[in-house]
C-alpha cells in the first residue's frame, strides 16, 4: 500500500482513532493453559514467516498517532508451522496469480493505494521445503485479497476458516477492494469450516486447540471482518507467539491502543465495535504476557525483528 488518501489535505486530522482502554473490562480477566507451565512437554513445532511481497506508506497512514514524515514499509506475508501431524499455512500471502487477480478485480480507486513490490509466492518460496513437508492445510486469519491470494497454489489442500467469513467473502455483497471471489471461487477447493468450542483461552470465552496438544490455539478477532480468526503458537522453548492478522496493521495500534487512520479504518473495518474489542483483547495479552511475540500480518518491522523463511523459529 503505497498510500490510502492525499496527504495534504489530511495532514490536520491526527489522533482521531484512539480508543478508551476502560471499555469491555470483562475481557480482562485469564484462563491459562496449564500445559505452558511446562513447555517442554510440547510438540516439536517451529515455524516461520514467509515474506511474499511488501508495500510503503506514510506511518501515519498505518495507524492513528503515527507520524507522516516517517515512511514504513508493510509486509504481505504468510506463516509457515511445522508440526508433527503436518504442516500448514496461516493465511498464503500474495499468491502466483496475484497481478491478474489485482488488475481484472481490483477497483480502479483503490489501485493507486494497493500499489506492492518484491512479489514472489509461498508457492514459489517454499518449493523445496514442501517436496519433504507438503502442505496439509492452509487456515486464513481472513479471506480478503491479500491473505487469500495463494489459495488455489495449492490444489487440493483443506482451506479453514470460519463459516461468517466465507459468508461474507462469498455474498454478492462482498467488500469490494477487501475480498476478490477469484481467488477462492469454484468447486475444486476442500473447505473446511471451523467450529470454536466454549472453551476459554487466555482473555478469549472460545477458542479451537488445534491439535489437542496446545501447541496451536485460534481464536476469534472479529471487526476487521466477520469471521477473522488469531493463532497462537506456543513452543517447546517456552517462546509464545500470537499471530492477529488485520486487526491492526502494526503493533503499535495494540499499544497505544489505536485504530488505523480514519479514512483506512472506515473502509477497512466492518465493524468498529468488535474491532476495538479484539484490540483492547491483544492489548491486555500484551500486558499480561510482555515476553510474547505479538505478529500482525502486516508489520515488517515486527516480523523482521524475528526473521523470515528460511528461518524458523523454534
Amino acid at each position: 500500500m503505497k498510500t490510502f488518501f492525499p496527504l495534504l489535505p489530511v495532514l490536520f486530522i491526527l489522533g482521531c482513532g484512539s480508543i478508551n482502554d476502560s471499555r469491555f473490562p470483562g475481557d480482562a480477566t485469564f484462563v491459562k493453559d496449564a500445559r505452558l507451565q511446562s513447555s517442554q512437554g510440547l510438540p516439536d513445532v517451529s515455524l516461520a514467516i514467509v515474506k511474499t511481497a511488501e508495500s510503503n506508506t506514510r506511518e501515519a497512514l498505518f495507524y492513528s498517532g503515527g507520524s507522516w514524515l516517517k515512511s514504513r514499509v508493510g509486509a504481505h506475508s504468510a506463516v509457515l508451522v511445522r508440526h508433527p501431524q503436518g504442516s500448514f499455512l496461516f493465511d498464503t500471502g500474495l499468491g502466483q496469480d496475484m497481478g491478474r487477480q489485482f488488475n481484472d478485480s481490483m477497483p480502479f480507486w483503490l489501485k493507486p493505494s494497493m500499489v506492492y513490490e518484491n512479489h514472489q509466492s509461498a508457492q514459489t518460496l517454499l518449493a523445496d521445503e514442501i517436496k519433504h513437508r507438503p502442505i496439509q492445510k492452509i487456515l486464513l486469519s481472513h479471506l480478503h485479497w491479500d491473505h487469500a491470494s495463494g489459495i488455489k497454489d495449492f490444489p487440493g489442500v483443506e482451506v479453514w476458516t470460519t463459516k461468517a467469513e466465507y459468508e461474507a467473502a462469498m455474498s454478492p455483497n462482498a467488500h469490494a477492494g477487501g475480498y476478490i471471489p477469484s481467488q477462492y471461487s469454484g468447486a475444486a477447493i476442500p473447505w473446511r469450516f471451523i467450529q470454536f468450542e466454549r472453551v476459554a483461552y487466555e482473555n478469549f470465552a472460545q477458542s479451537l486447540d488445534l491439535f489437542r496438544d496446545g501447541s496451536v490455539v485460534l481464536v476469534p478477532l472479529p471487526g476487521h471482518t466477520p469471521g477473522a480468526m488469531g493463532m497462537f503458537v506456543n513452543l517447546p522453548s517456552g517462546k509464545r507467539l500470537f499471530f492477529t492478522g488485520d486487526t491492526t496493521w502494526t503493533v503499535e495500534g495494540f499499544q497505544l491502543p489505536a485504530h488505523k487512520f480514519w479514512v483506512a479504518a472506515l473502509w477497512a473495518d466492518q465493524d468498529k465495535t468488535e474491532i476495538e474489542r479484539s484490540l483492547l483483547k491483544v492489548r491486555r495479552l500484551m500486558q499480561e504476557y510482555p515476553e510474547m511475540l505479538i505478529v500482525p500480518t502486516h508489520d515488517d518491522r515486527a516480523q523482521s525483528a524475528l526473521g523470515f523463511y528460511p528461518k524458523f523459529i523454534h
